[in-house]
């Protein structure tokens, strides 16, 4: 437990500087994580690492924070490649196919998110880390003192569904007290109502997708870079769900 506390408080601060400071430390930042990430994807199919696919993974990741409205065609590029590779090589499926096709854009979008957020306003950025890590937090700490009812245990055996209105609960008031601090960073209200109703929940449906991969692939953690945490991917999974819905509402709303 203290090694994890430990580890928190370390990601935390890198969190804290990297998204007050933006500039090259925000962008060396998103490319560790789309680097790594890519890795701990690739890599957890054990024995199966595939350099290609990593490689692959990485160049898309790239385009989409690069090029945003011309990644178009670097995702359809990357489409047609694994399909490819999955009916060519006898070594990938078509479900290792779809899935890496999956995890590039999902990772992809949320790393050019960030970064469009935090150009906007560093604090708005904090609305969005504050949703995914206090739903977490909540989520757990509500949980284990009051607990009773599963709420996917095929996914996640020790969730349950009184912790996830819990972490709903503080999720949605303290982002919605932080915006609202902010006076909403000069954007229309109904964004952030409606940011701060539904982000929560994708949070927790991040947090079971990330799950139920690992589940998929028999592994407890993507890696263990970081003591008592896991992996990149295991620490991220719920804020690139958030952060994605939060981008896609912004143009919505904008």
């Amino acid at each position: 437990m203290k090694q994890r506390v430990i580890s928190g408080v370390f990601i935390a601060l890198i969190t804290v500087i990297a998204a007050y400071f933006g500039g090259i430390i925000l962008d060396l930042t998103l490319a560790f994580i789309g680097i790594w990430g890519s890795y701990e994807f690739t890599k957890v199919r054990k024995e199966n690492f595939s350099v290609f696919l990593f490689a692959l993974m990485v160049l898309t990741i790239a385009g989409i924070i690069l090029f945003n409205e011309k990644a178009i065609a670097i995702v359809l590029a990357e489409m047609l490649l694994l399909l490819t590779v999955a009916i060519f090589d006898e070594r990938e499926s078509f479900d290792d196919a779809t899935a890496t096709f999956l995890m590039s854009v999902l990772l992809g979008y949320a790393l050019y998110f960030m970064r469009e957020i935090q150009h906007i306003d560093k604090f708005m950025f904090g609305y969005v880390l504050i949703i995914s890590y206090l739903t977490d937090i909540f989520a757990f700490q509500v949980g284990v003192k009051f607990g009773k009812h599963k709420l996917n245990p095929r996914v996640s055996p020790k969730k349950t569904i009184e912790g996830s209105l819990g972490g709903w609960f503080f999720g949605c008031v303290v982002s919605l007290l932080w915006a609202f601090l902010f006076h909403f960073f000069g954007l229309p209200p109904i964004l952030f109502v409606v940011a701060s109703l539904f982000l929560p929940i994708v949070s927790e449906i991040g947090d079971l997708a990330f799950s139920l991969i690992k589940r998929h692939y028999g592994v407890k953690d993507f890696s263990n870079l970081i003591p008592g945490h896991g992996g990149i991917l295991d620490r991220m999974d719920s804020h690139i769900f958030c952060v994605v819905l939060f981008g896609v509402l912004m143009q919505l709303f904008l």
